[in-house]
């Protein structure tokens, strides 16, 4: 696994626009975020479309993907985070020039519709890269301070233990543990996923390069984590039929599913169930309300990294970058 280099002071972050903008209304939130990371001693540019959002991309896919690979080739610029998710990444996977990401590694952070990219990269070229949240949760004010600082300390190249949160920031704080919904064993493995929305695009297209990571990985065992945006408890049972059956399980030593915003369905059929149906016959720990997904506070997840993951009064995750 190739992992990029470690930020340092006065190195340049650009943020991107690979799939929506930013939207008027968090303007000011999204300049908050950029303060911050100067202020964590960071030089911060953008490319020319991130504050545009018209009819849920900041551009053209041909604009969009010319940004991303200048932002690629520039190499002054250290690592790229995305301004936000959106739906239509996927118009821009055929415009990316590929083989300029393996030529000028850098750390690329996203959340959400970012997966595709992110994922892509990550089993196609073994780059790590960042799955935790988009720019603009850099200006919000009211998250634990660890969740901001993981992050930044992950990007310096930190290998970190991040514990359990154990609640969800609605309009207040709900406590919502994580829990196993299987037998429980501590998981230990390399780590790859992200949002279960966008995954289920790229199966079975020449974006899916998943067996091959999978083969590459089979002796240190894969650690499968899901963030669902807007599925519902149907759509996640069927897709992870797919997944099932087009072998992505193979070599699997834990699943992680995020906290859900709201769990809907239209057939009383639970999230629990839903998982079981297609899972429960894996024998391998199972976790739901995880500190990943679309609701604060968030873990920080490095795609590709080896993880360790046990309980102790709270479950803890720590990174290794090997």
């Amino acid at each position: 696994m190739i992992y990029p280099n470690r930020l340092k002071e006065k190195d340049i972050i650009e943020i991107i626009s690979p799939s929506n903008g930013i939207k008027n209304k968090h303007l000011n939130k999204y300049e908050n975020a950029v303060n911050n990371l100067k202020k964590f001693g960071f030089l911060v540019i953008e490319d020319n479309y991130v504050k545009n959002s018209i009819n849920g991309v900041s551009s053209t896919a041909e604009n969009r993907a010319t940004e991303f690979n200048k932002a690629i080739n520039n190499k002054n610029v250290k690592a790229l985070i995305a301004c936000s998710g959106g739906d239509y990444i996927i118009q821009i996977l055929d415009l990316i020039k590929s083989k300029n990401i393996v030529k000028n590694v850098k750390w690329i952070q996203g959340h959400s519709d970012i997966t595709a990219l992110l994922f892509y990269i990550t089993t196609a070229y073994d780059i790590a890269t960042i799955y935790s949240f988009n720019v603009k949760t850099f200006g919000d004010s009211n998250l634990p301070n660890s969740m901001i600082e993981n992050n930044i300390q992950f990007l310096k190249g930190y290998q970190l233990v991040q514990i359990e949160y154990g609640f969800k920031i609605s309009n207040k704080k709900i406590l919502q543990p994580w829990e196993c919904i299987t037998k429980y064993a501590p998981i230990k493995g390399r780590i790859i996923g992200g949002c279960l929305d966008s995954l289920k695009d790229i199966i079975g297209t020449k974006y899916d390069k998943v067996k091959k990571f999978l083969r590459k990985y089979k002796n240190d065992g894969i650690v499968w984590y899901f963030d669902v945006a807007e599925m519902k408890n149907e759509d996640i049972l069927r897709t992870l039929w797919q997944f099932k059956s087009a072998g992505w399980f193979q070599g699997c030593k834990g699943i992680l599913f995020g906290r859900l915003q709201n769990e809907i369905t239209y057939t009383n059929t639970s999230l629990i169930a839903a998982i079981k149906y297609n899972l429960n016959d894996l024998n391998i720990p199972i976790l739901i309300n995880t500190d990943i997904g679309h609701t604060n506070p968030v873990f920080t997840i490095i795609n590709g990294s080896f993880v360790e993951i046990e309980k102790n009064e709270k479950y803890i995750m720590e990174t290794f970058f090997k």
